[in-house]
């Protein structure tokens, strides 16, 4: 785990819910540039700081810190969907994310 790892994670997870650095930033009370500076390797994020970002996407610093995970945000989210379902839908989702992923 390095610096490198967590200006992606933040890219990634902001990317991932279209919202601009600078909109992220003022949403999470701090300056235009403050996620912009996270993402460029010019600052890290306090620990505070890190906590708040995991709390606006609702995941928590293990889920943040996960490597296997590359959207944590997302893969919280089907989770919860996924222990909705029967086992026959298990199945179907299953078989449709096997199909998916022969395709690449």
């Amino acid at each position: 785990m390095d610096k490198q790892f967590i200006k992606e994670r933040y890219y990634n997870i902001r990317n991932a819910h279209n919202l601009s650095a600078r909109k992220l930033s003022i949403e999470l009370g701090q300056s235009s540039e403050y996620i912009n500076q996270i993402e460029t390797g010019k600052n890290m994020p306090s620990i505070d700081g890190l906590i708040n970002f995991c709390d606006y996407f609702n995941i928590t610093l293990t889920e943040f810190f996960d490597e296997n995970i590359t959207y944590p945000v997302q893969y919280k989210e089907l989770l919860s969907q996924l222990n909705k379902l029967d086992t026959k839908e298990l199945e179907l989702i299953i078989d449709l994310i096997k199909a998916i992923n022969s395709k690449k």
